[in-house]
């Protein structure tokens, strides 16, 4: 684990976490960003993106050793400098983190127990790091259908983050707006749920919108 240190020169920005299944434009929203904004890839899909390329702001993450690249990548950015931060896919990241864990087992392909807690943790401190940062920060994950339980005992199935449980409810809990990205099958147009349902999970705490196209979805509206 790295020795994180936190920036105490921190001020209120917007975090925000996006999720959607893979190709539905997760990585080209960042484009919409206002300012200067800073990549740190977590599955190299930036070169796919007409808008990255060419582009020197990024950091990819080593698949090999995806942890050792991410703490350097912590004690060198310097977040004075952007206005943004894209952390893209950390569903991909916490594949990463499995895959490199096992090559150290018999088999180089179980995980250990201890493995999970680990990763929990890892991302956890990750997280809460970064968010100190004063900076804006976009989040995003494919999505995953979880089992909810809701207070009167009675389970469904919901779309949310694909991230294991504990450190997914604390990047949502940490987020100002949790969102869903979804493609119309007929049109190809691409939009985001902002609001919860049974269904999904989504919030918005910065404005009263249940959705938005992707061109509008970082300008808050007055409420």
């Amino acid at each position: 684990m790295p020795a994180f240190k936190w920036d105490e020169d921190h001020g209120s920005k917007y975090r925000w976490l996006v999720f959607g299944v893979p190709g539905v434009g997760k990585t080209t929203l960042s484009k919409y960003l206002k300012g200067k904004t800073y990549l740190l890839s977590l599955d190299d899909s930036f070169h796919r993106i007409d808008f990255w390329k060419g582009k020197n702001d990024i950091w990819s993450i080593d698949p090999q050793e995806p942890i050792t690249d991410l703490n350097k990548f912590t004690t060198t950015f310097k977040p004075e400098e952007y206005d943004n931060l894209v952390i893209d896919n950390v569903s991909n990241l916490q594949k990463l983190f499995f895959v490199e864990r096992a090559r150290n087992t018999k088999s180089g392909l179980d995980n250990k127990q201890s493995d999970y807690g680990e990763w929990n943790t890892y991302l956890t401190r990750f997280i809460a790091y970064v968010f100190k940062w004063n900076i804006n920060i976009l989040v995003t994950a494919w999505e995953a259908q979880n089992k909810i339980t809701d207070p009167s005992g009675q389970e469904f199935m919901q779309y949310g983050p694909d991230i294991r449980y504990s450190p997914r409810d604390y990047i949502m809990g940490n987020c100002d707006v949790v969102a869903r990205m979804v493609q119309k099958p007929q049109s190809g147009e691409r939009g985001l749920i902002m609001q919860g349902s049974i269904d999904t999970y989504a919030k918005n705490r910065l404005d009263n919108r249940n959705g938005s196209k992707v061109e509008d979805f970082f300008e808050v509206q007055d409420k």
